[in-house]
């Protein structure tokens, strides 16, 4: 039954349990105990004799989440597919106890219930005596959605007072697995096996002789692996190294819930943590044996952050780090070897590296392909010099520094206006009752997202014009520069450090051993750093110069799992 008429109906004085409704209902609890289950049932049984009993009203399968919080609907499975199946116009009217069994935040509260209305779908509220389809009802869910938010917050309050509590009380909160320790009674208690590994970690760490993945590699060559017996992640190790446990001092407050209606947590700056020495936890290592690790850690994290995840050749130990992406997680590759197996130096994604396949399916690259690839992209820029160079020059002077930028910027801000006339449109729509809020919020939104796109493309060219108008002035002087870059003629691994922007590994129908590499040279400029993550990941715009075939030089493999590579290279413009 449509929206208009059920609240035509209600109008005229008639009540929800008079009209003929598709009904069906809601039921949660929030925890999984006896008590709440039995409440659960309770629920079950008197929503479906309370509609059946009506006969004006159908009865359609209710819809029932099980130990789930109310504080957000994210997690809440049967409450989401009960709003698409709204939106398929399955029900007319879901009946449910009361405002806090439906959501205890109060935007999410409105935001369902009148998407709801705007798919022909009113909500009543037991308990209160609400009913959505009733133009009152709107204030009402307000006032007692409040009092429902209210009550989480001050939850929230309570075990965020408790948790400072059992702090200054030394008291061990969190997670039991805890490599060196065991928990008893919360407080910390030593056991010497593990206690043996956390030792060795900070002593070999502490030569700084390792980084994370070597020091991996030397404790599993010792036979120290981590408690299911796998070799140590880079992440696990240097939570080891971090935590002041190890050396006896007492750390709390790393996090904490800024939202709680989200649960969004931030972490804590070091200096606003709860950390001191503790004499209830035994230390495994000496603070001085500590102090040295992370002194080494915190030089390395500094150096890295300096260079913004991209080291100049001299400070990264192998040309290809953070250079390589998988394009399915926008992950840097990571580099694998033994020693032990012997066997051949390759390149997978990070999340590979730590979960395999169960994490990603990216492909495995050897170095030798990826050294046999540039020795081909050097042939083909030496080669082809002169195109390059013709391209090149033909960007930049293309690039009309005045009038064409000038116009390009006139013309965006044109598109702006024509789209904030539109929005005030919109919003007159919506006052006068002509379109819905839904409605309203979709469309606003996407005005939003188009006058966002087209200022950051007012940006670019702006930057673009600053670039050119400090280095246009001699296009003798460009032209130099190009062509000194375009004869480089040292090995590889400079040419890659130099040169190479980024590859990024793509699979060719879903074949992890069918490879596309696109890669990204920039020869005007050094690398540009490419921060987190790659710079031109689903990026079309740029046409490849060359495209090359390549077979693989790693031939250990057996037939079926040998690499293929197709190999698209880029010339990338942009200069810092």
């Amino acid at each position: 039954m449509r929206f208009y008429k059920v609240r035509e109906e209600i109008l005229k004085g008639k009540n929800i349990a008079e009209l003929p409704l598709r009904v069906t209902f809601y039921a949660r609890v929030s925890t999984e105990s006896d008590e709440q289950l039995n409440s659960l049932d309770n629920q079950i049984s008197f929503f479906e004799d309370f509609i059946k009993s009506n006969k004006n009203w159908t009865y359609v399968k209710g819809y029932i989440d099980e130990g789930i919080s109310g504080s957000s609907v994210k997690k809440r499975k049967k409450f989401l597919q009960m709003i698409d199946d709204a939106k398929s116009g399955y029900f007319d009217l879901i009946v449910t106890k009361e405002v806090s069994r439906f959501s205890r935040n109060l935007s999410d509260s409105i935001k369902y219930t009148q998407e709801l209305l705007a798919n022909d779908v009113g909500v009543y509220f037991q308990s209160n005596g609400i009913n959505t389809y009733d133009p009152n009802s709107e204030f009402i869910l307000n006032m007692m959605g409040s009092v429902a938010q209210e009550e989480v917050k001050r939850l929230s309050s309570r075990v965020k007072w408790g948790h400072k509590e059992a702090m200054k009380k030394g008291r061990v909160l969190g997670s039991s697995i805890i490599t060196g320790y065991k928990k008893n009674d919360a407080k910390l208690v030593i056991v010497e096996e593990e206690a043996k590994k956390i030792r060795k970690i900070f002593k070999l760490y502490a030569t700084g002789k390792y980084g994370f993945y070597k020091l991996a590699m030397e404790l599993h060559r010792q036979g120290i692996n981590n408690y299911k017996g796998n070799i140590y992640d880079k992440d696990t190790l240097k939570r080891i190294i971090q935590n002041p446990k190890y050396k006896g001092f007492y750390r709390g407050h790393t996090t904490e819930t800024i939202d709680y209606r989200t649960k969004q947590r931030i972490y804590i700056p070091k200096e606003e943590q709860i950390i001191y020495k503790d004499e209830t936890i035994p230390a495994i290592v000496s603070e001085e044996l500590w102090n040295r690790a992370n002194e080494i850690l915190d030089s390395r994290s500094a150096l890295m952050k300096a260079s913004n995840g991209n080291a100049k050749r001299s400070e990264r130990k192998y040309c290809y780090t953070a250079k390589i992406f998988c394009s399915d997680h926008n992950v840097s590759y990571q580099r694998m070897s033994s020693k032990k197996k012997q066997t051949k130096t390759r390149w997978a994604c990070g999340n590979y590296v730590k979960y395999r396949l169960d994490a990603c399916e990216s492909p495995i690259i050897a170095e030798m392909d990826l050294n046999n690839i540039f020795v081909i992209i050097m042939g083909q820029v030496l080669n082809n010099k002169n195109e390059i160079i013709k391209e090149m020059l033909d960007y930049y002077s293309n690039l009309k520094i005045d009038n064409n930028y000038q116009f390009l910027i006139s013309e965006l801000k044109k598109e702006i206006k024509n789209i904030e006339e539109k929005k005030e449109k919109l919003l007159e729509l919506n006052m006068d009752g002509s379109i819905n809020n839904l409605e309203f919020k979709k469309k606003n939104e996407r005005y939003n997202e188009d006058i966002s796109s087209l200022n950051i493309k007012i940006g670019k060219i702006k930057q673009e014009r600053k670039i050119m108008s400090d280095n246009f002035g001699n296009i003798k002087v460009i032209k130099a520069a190009i062509k000194k870059q375009v004869d480089y003629k040292n090995n590889v691994s400079e040419f890659v450090d130099d040169f190479l922007e980024e590859i990024i590994v793509y699979k060719e129908d879903g074949d992890r051993h069918k490879l596309l590499l696109k890669i990204y040279l920039n020869l005007l400029k050094k690398t540009i750093s490419t921060g987190n993550g790659a710079r031109h990941v689903n990026d079309y715009n740029l046409l490849p110069i060359f495209t090359k075939e390549v077979e693989t030089l790693d031939l250990g493999r057996a037939d079926f799992q040998r690499n293929t590579f197709k190999v698209d290279v880029y010339l990338s413009y942009d200069i810092d």
